[in-house]
């Protein structure tokens, strides 16, 4: 198996466990049939736990689906800066 393939596995393998967990946030919470597959099952566990305030949960849930956040930008010196602001008045 090459590296695309594996890639192109990974991928699909993605896309499945997106679109369960989007199944599980569009079911009534507490409400619907038991999970058909342990995709499913997984999937609910960790909504279930988003829905319960798990922070990992929830930043997992959102990775998934809108995909991961791009760093922040970089730390600014800790050193303090002046910032100074002047008013010129409008010639009239």
């Amino acid at each position: 198996m090459t590296s695309r393939d594996d890639a192109s596995e990974q991928g699909k393998a993605s896309r499945l466990m997106r679109n369960a967990i989007l199944e599980e946030l569009r079911r009534p919470a507490g409400e619907g049939p038991p999970p058909i597959d342990k995709l499913h099952q997984i999937a609910r566990a960790l909504v279930d736990k988003a829905g319960q305030g798990d922070m990992t949960a929830i930043k997992e849930i959102l990775d998934r689906i809108d995909g991961k956040s791009s760093p922040g930008m970089p730390e600014m010196e800790a050193v303090p800066s002046k910032v100074s602001f002047a008013w010129k008045q409008a010639s009239a």
